[in-house]
């Protein structure tokens, strides 16, 4: 029998959400792959620095992460900044972690976020996270999974520079030399995001 491939999944969250929370514990299921589920919170005072240096965060494949997440009064560092704007700096840093967006204010095309559910309907929010979220996580897994094989032949390919080709796997493996990029450096790609918005 073939071993499933190990795939993180992992919800970051200053204030948990219950019903996103049980859904990737208990309910969501990918056939294909072994999801291992972790959930991070979010300490405001601790600045996104403290996700950038989390082990669950580092070593995730795909990550969840709330719009408003950075957007709390509480957060002392100066440049406010939304889940979406995390995801680009996320995206620099460790280029091969997926990052899904979800947001209470509903959805928005233009950024690909993910509404969360809504109590009141008939659905339920297993139901609703099945159809609007499911989709979404699996087709993230893919991506890893290609990026994965890719990395497998990019590795027995003897024309590429040997230190180029570890980088590129570590960084897929979830290790990266985020010392590379200074606080100031994080700071100002942050201002960059406000002022183009």
């Amino acid at each position: 029998m073939k071993i499933k491939e190990k795939i993180n999944l992992v919800y970051i969250d200053d204030d948990r959400d219950e019903a996103i929370s049980a859904y990737l514990d208990d309910d969501y299921r990918n056939d294909m792959y072994d999801v291992e589920y972790k959930e991070v919170q979010f300490e405001a005072e601790k600045g996104y620095e403290s996700l950038l240096d989390s082990p669950k965060v580092t070593s995730a494949n795909v990550i969840l992460i709330d719009s408003k997440l950075f957007e709390n009064d509480s957060i002392k560092h100066k440049g406010k900044f939304s889940g979406e704007e995390f995801r680009m700096i996320l995206r620099k840093i460790y280029p091969f972690i997926e990052v899904l967006v979800i947001s209470q204010n509903g959805e928005n095309k233009d950024f690909d976020i993910i509404p969360k559910y809504r109590s009141g309907g008939s659905e339920k929010s297993g139901e609703y996270y099945d159809r609007v979220l499911k989709g979404k996580i699996d087709e993230s897994i893919q991506k890893v999974i290609t990026f994965r094989n890719i990395s497998k032949k990019l590795e027995s390919n003897k024309g590429i520079e040997k230190f180029l080709i570890e980088r590129t796997v570590d960084s897929l493996n979830g290790i990266s030399d985020y010392n590379e990029l200074s606080k100031e450096d994080i700071d100002q790609l942050i201002t960059a995001f406000q002022n183009i918005g």
